[in-house]
């Protein structure tokens, strides 16, 4: 993937276009009417009785929004400042989704919006005007045996401000997509897509974008065979840059099992190689080359250091548009709000980065206090394990161009790192215009290392090797006991090799209905950033099960490696207890050790207690209760030693006692040493006395105290909803915000209307 910086042309054009860009824009209506032309025959010819009524299939959507936000902020000295903002923005949304004949169906739409703001603040007013225009065409041939369609869709985007020309943006792209499955041969796709960026009068961006995929899959039995071709050629003309990306990755993946079961054998082999070609005639223009994580990370903990993230697959799958399961979008009342919302990528070796793209599933752009908060709140952070990890700071982040996406651009000269995670909080309620976004799903996270044109013109390639297998043999069946042979290979040409070999033995038995257990014992050797390794994996567990409604597990684990001659040792014993005491009464305990000794020669130690509960003494009322204690000791290696500590409590309780009543309170404490005890306090009321009526109201209130420079904040949000007819709503909410601390106080009103109608 390739992404430049753009500058204004020197000279301008002897015509308003180039006679070859005239001649392009000419062939691109050529296409556009053609296709358009294409479908209005359609819908004149007479369709087969097996097809869908071309009338059935068109529909649309009306909608009128206004909000009007005034706020009067007062700062620590008296100063104060009043603030206005009025917002009107029209949609009309017309779509066409039908089946011409029984396997060709039309797509076709356009989406027209209008977007008005004035925004006052003391003596200086401001005005945007932002007008936008999405039509699309997509026509589709689709069998048991093949898939061919064709495409277009234009986004126009013309933004005036006050005092400032207008600017007009458009994207457009062109697509094909052509698929072959037929029975017990390789199921082959095939994809072009062109995509055209500009201004219209071509002096502030111009750039061509042509994509190719060809992609085959072929599986046997336990056999699975993959490729992928990919071809990318971006051209910068105002900055007469070209790159020519081509990648060609294959993977084989083979797993059975042999002798009576006794043997399991897994192994995949990847092939990747990538050539790319850089063409920079003139001086300015950056390329951003995409880099391949070896796996996608994520969790949704309040703590951000030290943390360890779980697989996710979903973020590196190349869908930016279907949800990897993690919600950045508004909680409901009493839902999590604290816990940070981190996602991450594992480069399996060091790997400098320097830009990130972080896409959502829906658009944003025209959401600016929903935006301000996500740049206000995105951070990324890195770790050489998985489990340490330090804040980037210099991080930018900004809103990506007809995209839905947050990218993130580091200092230039980056990050070298093996994992890195974007995180931040969820949305907050005392954000404008919040309550209509509940869900922002994280689609995909993509990592780019971006450079000057002129620093990497010219041919790179890489050749990439990565080889696992794994097997495992069962020598005995009481106790079952396994011999367990791994290897992986990662070879990068130019660049480093890294391997590991690892052999072990495992057991695991079940003494009695009551207590099992369960060991594993390993040696790996191999090689990491061109230093010999060698490490010894080890741990040992016992669970007991006396009731089914009590669970006991005592863990023991722990590694000692060595690479480079610098080592470390890590050993832990964990004890946690679960167990439901009454019907409704459930409890948990548990706490441990931790024992490091890291490269630096310190000593670690860790402590960890903790203990939870859930109690419900009636359906309608929920109780939960948490405590965390965790401290860390550092001693020796020439270092000062030092000790933290960090002492958590917490208690929600959840009232619904009627279906349409919902309370919710939460009180948290929290003590860290050195620092001031921190509590937070948390009210909240949610009330719809007729949910199912065609005159609907709901009352919310929400208030927050946090004792950190004596923080309060209060919401209230009475709203109302018409349904006029079926096919008809008008919505209507009035929002009241007051926070205050020792820097300032600040007072917002705000009203907003949304008229709907469909088609």
């Amino acid at each position: 993937m390739t992404e430049f910086r753009f500058r204004e042309r020197r000279t301008p054009h002897p015509h308003p276009l180039p006679m070859g860009e005239r001649g392009r824009v000419r062939g691109m209506r050529f296409f556009v009417y053609g296709l358009y032309a294409f479908c209005a025959i359609l819908l004149l010819v007479p369709v087969g009785a097996s097809a869908q009524g071309l009338l059935q299939g068109v529909s649309g959507i009306m909608e009128l929004n206004y909000s009007f936000l005034s706020t009067k902020t007062t700062d620590a000295t008296g100063n104060t400042t009043k603030t206005t903002t009025n917002n009107f923005n029209p949609r009309v949304t017309l779509t066409v989704n039908t089946n011409i004949f029984p396997n060709l169906k039309l797509d076709a739409g356009v989406i027209v919006e209008k977007n008005i703001s004035w925004f006052k603040t003391d003596r200086i007013s401001t005005k945007s005007d932002i007008t936008d225009l999405r039509p699309y065409i997509n026509l589709t041939l689709e069998t048991p045996l093949y898939t061919a369609g064709i495409g277009y869709d234009r986004r126009q985007e013309t933004v005036k401000a006050s005092g400032s020309p207008g600017v007009t943006t458009i994207n457009e792209d062109y697509n094909v997509i052509l698929g072959w499955r037929p029975e017990g041969l390789p199921i082959i796709d095939a994809r072009f897509t062109r995509t055209n960026l500009f201004d219209q009068k071509h002096d502030i961006q111009d750039m061509t974008t042509d994509y190719g995929l060809l992609s085959a899959r072929y599986v046997y039995k336990n056999l699975d065979v993959r490729y992928q071709g990919t071809y990318t050629d971006t051209k910068d003309k105002l900055n007469e840059v070209e790159t020519k990306d081509y990648l060609h990755t294959g993977r084989i993946t083979y797993s059975d099992m042999f002798f009576n079961n006794r043997v399991s054998f897994n192994g995949s082999y990847n092939i990747s190689y990538e050539e790319t070609n850089t063409t920079a005639a003139g001086i300015g223009g950056t390329v951003s080359s995409q880099i391949s994580p070896f796996a996608g990370l994520s969790i949704v903990n309040i703590v951000a250091n030290p943390i360890t993230l779980d697989s996710n697959p979903a973020l590196i799958d190349g869908n930016t548009t279907t949800s990897a399961g993690i919600n950045i979008g508004l909680p409901p009342l009493g839902g999590d709000t604290t816990s940070l919302r981190q996602v991450g990528l594992d480069f399996l070796v060091p790997t400098q980065v320097n830009q990130l793209f972080l896409w959502v599933d829906r658009d944003l752009s025209s959401a600016t206090n929903i935006l301000n908060f996500f740049f206000a709140n995105i951070q990324v952070w890195t770790s050489s394990d998985n489990l340490n990890w330090t804040q980037v700071v210099g991080s930018t982040v900004s809103q990506g161009q007809f995209q839905n996406r947050f990218e993130i651009n580091l200092p230039l000269a980056g990050v070298t790192t093996r994992y890195i995670k974007v995180l931040t909080l969820p949305l907050q309620n005392v954000v404008s215009g919040a309550t209509s976004f509940p869900n922002i799903f994280i689609t995909e996270l993509q990592a780019f290392i971006k450079k000057p044109a002129q620093e990497v013109k010219g041919k790179i390639t890489r050749l990439t090797h990565i080889l696992n297998i794994d097997s495992r043999t069962r020598i005995l069946d009481i106790p079952m006991l396994f011999y367990e042979f791994s290897y992986f290979l990662d070879k990068t040409d130019p660049g480093q090799t890294t391997y590991t070999v690892s052999n072990g033995f495992s057991v695991n038995h079940r003494f009695n209905p009551i207590f099992s257990g369960s060991a594993r014992v390993a040696r790996e050797d191999g090689t990491e950033e061109g230093k010999k390794r060698w490490a010894y994996v080890y741990n040992a567990s016992i669970v007991a099960t006396p009731l089914t409604t009590l669970r006991n597990n005592l863990v023991y684990s722990g590694r000692i490696e060595e690479i480079g001659k610098q080592s470390t040792k890590n050993n832990s014993i964990f004890m946690q207890n679960t167990a439901t005491l009454y019907k409704g009464i459930d409890v948990n305990l548990g706490g441990g050790f931790n024992f490091a000794t890291l490269e630096t020669g310190q000593d670690q130690r860790n402590t960890v207690i903790n203990f939870g509960a859930s109690v419900v003494p009636h359906r309608t009322m929920t109780i939960n209760l948490m405590y965390s204690d965790t401290t860390t000791d550092q001693s020796g290696g020439g270092l000062p030693s030092s000790s933290t500590s960090t002492r958590r409590g917490d208690l929600s309780v959840a009232y619904r006692p009627f279906e349409t009543l919902y309370i919710f309170t939460s009180w948290e404490i929290l003590a860290q040493k050195g620092q001031k005890i921190q509590t937070t306090q948390n009210y909240g009321i949610n009330w719809s006395p007729f949910p199912e009526g065609t005159f609907q109201f709901n009352f919310s209130y929400n208030e927050s105290i946090l004792s950190e420079n004596n923080q309060k904040s209060r919401l209230i949000t009475p709203s109302v909803r018409w349904n006029i007819t079926s096919r008809s709503y008008l919505d209507l909410s009035y929002q009241y915000i007051h926070s205050s601390s020792k820097l300032e106080k600040s007072d917002s009103n705000g009203v907003s209307a949304n008229l709907r109608i469909f088609l």
